[in-house]
């Protein structure tokens, strides 16, 4: 019974010392072994109190581990053993040794030079030390020029931050290039000039690039999101930047001014359609127009009306056209239909403009040209058209140029100036129907155009 027991202990024994010999090896893997382990998948980056961790490549469920203090957060959330073994897999075992680590081994495990560092094997005889050299010159210069607040240009003007620099703030560019090769401590943001990081750029928020080339080297860190609208990259589109509603009020002043930027393609783009609306239908746009300004209440009501009615007869016509057997083939005509539907808006939001740009004139006149009879002057209606785009979209231009600058207290202004493009598209649209209408009944007397814009003497 002795020899029992005694075996029995022994067997306990030799079980507990494997079990602390694995526990001590997991906890005791040397910085150049972890390195090893997770160099292939990961950008090792040394903080101030621990190390980050960046994904290689675009990864949906984890953006940045950080090992700090002892603890690991994924994402900003600190994570247990097994709830990182749920979400990093195979990796959750190595980033759980670098816990283990002293501050000296992190800075080691970050350093480019953390894989030839490796300690002598136990009972190994230590080599003599080398004389001790002098310091060599630091292979990457400090950030010796501090530059502090954001860095904004808009109209072509390139911006760049040097390898020596540091940015406390936010960079942004409009309609000019944007380089980084120092640092960024807020976000970088490049519209339509191209964005380009170099092997020592760090931007430690999010880099945003909005319809021109993006460029960026294996060296660059990036810390946030990275966000491309418009570029194809390896036969790939990637995903949209996706603008968090809560920074169109109160954001940052990048997501302000990448704002600010789709306004004003917005109406550039919605100016080159009008006037391509006035070389093509001139004389619809004028009966439009006269519509506007003899029923401008029934034009409205009409409009509103209509809007409301869309979605419910379109709805009401595909399950008709489904149920027909006759109709099914129809169902072909629904997004011409549609599409017909929008340019009768255009046209009728062309005329809408017409008749406030030649209001405009009228009240701040400037040079024009005489008609063809020399009797009476009028306005080049490309240049009518253009002015009333201005004066119904300036008010949401002046807010969000005043948002760029003072943030949410923008609002009231862009604001309103949506309710007045809203206002001139619904009163459009329902001259444009009134005006079909009264073609379809047939004019019972000559249609009244537009009034002569003259000069008040």
């Amino acid at each position: 019974m002795r020899k029992q027991i005694l075996c029995a202990l022994v067997v306990l024994t030799v079980a507990l010392m494997a079990r602390t010999a694995y526990i001590v090896h997991a906890q005791t893997a040397t910085a150049a072994e972890l390195r090893t382990r997770l160099g292939g998948t990961y950008d090792i980056v040394s903080l101030q109190q621990g190390i980050a961790l960046v994904p290689k490549t675009a990864n949906a469920r984890v953006r940045m581990i950080q090992v700090v203090n002892g603890a690991v957060t994924v994402d900003g959330d600190t994570l247990t053993a097994a709830q990182l073994r749920d979400r990093l897999g195979a990796d959750a075992a190595a980033i759980v040794q670098l816990t283990y680590l002293s501050a000296a081994e992190q800075r080691q495990l970050a350093s480019p030079d953390a894989a030839g560092t490796e300690p002598p094997a136990a009972g190994a005889a230590p080599a003599p030390a080398p004389p001790v050299p002098a310091p060599p010159a630091p292979a990457t210069p400090p950030r010796s020029v501090e530059r502090r607040g954001d860095i904004v240009r808009i109209g072509g003007s390139a911006v760049t931050v040097a390898e020596n620099e540091r940015v406390e703030g936010d960079v942004v560019a409009i309609g000019g290039a944007v380089t980084i090769n120092g640092e960024v401590t807020g976000d970088v943001v490049a519209v339509t000039g191209g964005l380009t990081l170099g092997p020592r750029a760090v931007v430690r928020g999010e880099v945003t690039a909005v319809g021109g080339p993006f460029k960026r080297d294996p060296g660059a860190q990036v810390l946030g999101k990275v966000n491309e609208v418009g570029i194809d990259v390896d036969g790939r589109t990637l995903p949209p930047y996706r603008i968090n509603p809560g920074n169109i009020l109160f954001g940052t002043l990048a997501s302000r001014a990448t704002t600010f930027a789709t306004t004003i393609a917005r109406v550039l783009m919605f100016l080159l359609f009008l006037l391509i609306v006035t070389a093509v239908g001139q004389r619809p746009v004028q009966q439009i127009a006269a519509r506007i300004a003899a029923e401008p209440l029934r034009a409205g009501l009409v409009g509103l009306l209509a809007e409301i009615l869309f979605v419910p007869v379109l709805v009401v016509t595909i399950i008709a056209l489904v149920i027909s057997i006759i109709g099914i083939p129809l169902l072909i005509l629904v997004p011409f239909g549609i599409v017909l539907v929008g340019v009768v808006m255009l046209v009728g939001f062309t005329g809408a403009a017409t008749i406030v740009g030649g209001w405009a004139l009228q009240r701040f006149p400037i040079r024009r040209h005489l008609g063809e009879g020399g009797d009476r002057p009028e306005h080049n209606p490309y240049l009518v058209v253009t002015v009333g785009l201005i004066v119904i979209a300036g008010l949401t231009l002046v807010g969000r140029l005043f948002a760029l600058a003072v943030g949410g207290f923008g609002a009231p202004l862009y604001v309103v100036g949506y309710l007045i493009e809203y206002l001139a598209w619904t009163v459009g649209f329902g001259a444009a129907i009134l005006a079909w209408l009264h073609l379809r009944r047939g004019p019972a007397a000559p249609v009244m155009t537009a009034p002569p814009m003259t000069s008040e003497a």
